[in-house]
């Protein structure tokens, strides 16, 4: 059996027109960047999953434009809600994307919506827990990756911290009773971190646009790069993984 490799975009922040900012950046030309990057990288994906706020002003535009990048690809990906996001036009765009579920061989892959419409915070619904229960508790024995928007963690930055997934506890309680679950990704924060919890990896990654500041109490805009993040699952259970970041 061979590594699956995946690669994680977050937080693109696409308009229904290219050349609007947010706090200062070209969402649109930042995305080509770091899309141009992947395609000159020797990191071949088998998968993409695009971990919410695909769109930053909800238009159908927007999606279509992300649709078309991922297709060109030719590969499978995932997208999944943001605060930002509309989930009726994701699904308009390509319902495929918007499946919970990608069975890699070795690996599978479940992704979860935490989207509380009209707020910022993220909530994960009954509804959203028991699918995830029932995916687990049918393979059991299978490493999975858990991917969604808000973080299940405490970020140390106070106002990131109060945004964050409201249901952190019961999405815990549930995933202890799971060894499978190795690693649990999500974006939402605009930054890198990496965090191990109880044996399971908690990744958040950058913005493929503008960057908040790592550890700070109120809100703060960060000058480093734009990212995205690649993810080797071996094997044996165990996963790779690095933030790869545009230069200058």
């Amino acid at each position: 059996m061979t590594r699956i490799r995946i690669i994680q975009l977050t937080d693109t922040h696409l308009f229904g027109t290219p050349d609007r900012r947010l706090m200062g950046t070209d969402t649109y030309q930042s995305f080509l960047a770091v899309w141009d990057k992947i395609q000159s990288s020797s990191f071949n994906p088998d998968a993409f999953l695009v971990t919410g706020d695909l769109s930053q002003d909800e238009s159908l535009k927007s999606y279509q434009t992300l649709k078309s990048m991922l297709d060109s690809c030719d590969k499978p990906y995932l997208w999944t809600c943001g605060n930002h996001d509309d989930a009726h036009l994701m699904h308009q765009v390509n319902p495929g994307a918007m499946k919970p579920y990608l069975d890699l061989g070795n690996w599978q892959i479940i992704m979860l919506n935490s989207q509380i419409p009209g707020q910022i915070p993220g909530f994960l619904s009954s509804t959203e827990l028991q699918l995830l229960e029932k995916y687990l508790s049918e393979n059991p024995d299978k490493p999975t990756l858990v991917a969604f928007h808000h973080p299940a963690y405490t970020i140390e930055s106070r106002w990131l911290d109060e945004i964050r997934l409201k249901n952190a506890d019961q999405f815990m309680n549930l995933i202890r009773s799971h060894a499978s679950v190795r690693a649990v990704i999500n974006g939402h924060i605009h930054q890198e971190r990496d965090q191990l919890i109880e044996n399971v990896r908690f990744l958040s990654t950058p913005s493929t646009c503008a960057q908040f500041k790592p550890k700070s109490d109120d809100f703060m805009t960060d000058n480093r790069c734009p990212g995205y993040r690649e993810l080797e699952l071996m094997p044996d259970g165990t996963l790779n993984t690095r933030v790869v970041r545009l230069e200058g």
